[in-house]
């Protein structure tokens, strides 16, 4: 697994035993979706729910953000999303925090949120419940989904991307505030 563009373009990163992380090629199409809607992510905030090994924050960082935080409850993937930004020489715009996601707090909207949370839960829907419970959102605000199965997207979301990759569902939705 590695950065695939921006300053970090090519860097290694640790995954945690238990993660599955996003495979190169659907990691380049979410990215791909993501700038089309919104033209560039200069300056970006970046919310990496159940962040695993960090990579799709990263990524985001990578290709101009300018700040994320990785919550991930899991005390080994945390010590790797470190590792990893740290290799990556992005530091200064991360934030990692090993936390349940159901108690995290901030004060400001996020203009790109990643949500890739284990499969065979309903953390995705108890996660989107939270994040518009939390004012996690404002109007350009995109969630970035990864399923197992298709995406069951609530009233409050619009879809403005659905494809499958192999046995993975993206979606991505925007928020019908």
């Amino acid at each position: 697994m590695r950065i695939t563009s921006g300053v970090a373009r090519g860097t290694r990163l640790d995954c945690p035993k238990n993660a599955r992380p996003t495979l190169d090629q659907v990691k380049q199409a979410i990215f791909s979706a993501c700038l089309s809607r919104i033209g560039s992510f200069e300056g970006l905030r970046v919310l990496d729910l159940f962040a695993g090994s960090g990579a799709l924050g990263i990524e985001a960082l990578s290709r101009g953000g300018s700040y994320a935080t990785f919550v991930e409850k899991d005390k080994e993937a945390c010590s790797i999303i470190r590792k990893n930004i740290q290799n990556s020489k992005l530091e200064a715009g991360a934030d990692v925090l090993q936390i349940d996601f159901k108690v995290f707090k901030s004060e400001k909207a996020f203009d790109l949120i990643f949500l890739d949370p284990p499969y065979k839960t309903n953390l995705l829907e108890e996660s989107l419940k939270f994040i518009i419970k939390n004012d996690l959102l404002h109007s350009e605000s995109l969630i970035i989904c990864e399923k197992d199965e298709e995406i069951n997207i609530p009233t409050k979301f619009e879809s403005v991307f659905n494809k499958k990759y192999g046995s993975v569902y993206i979606s991505i939705l925007k928020s019908g505030i």
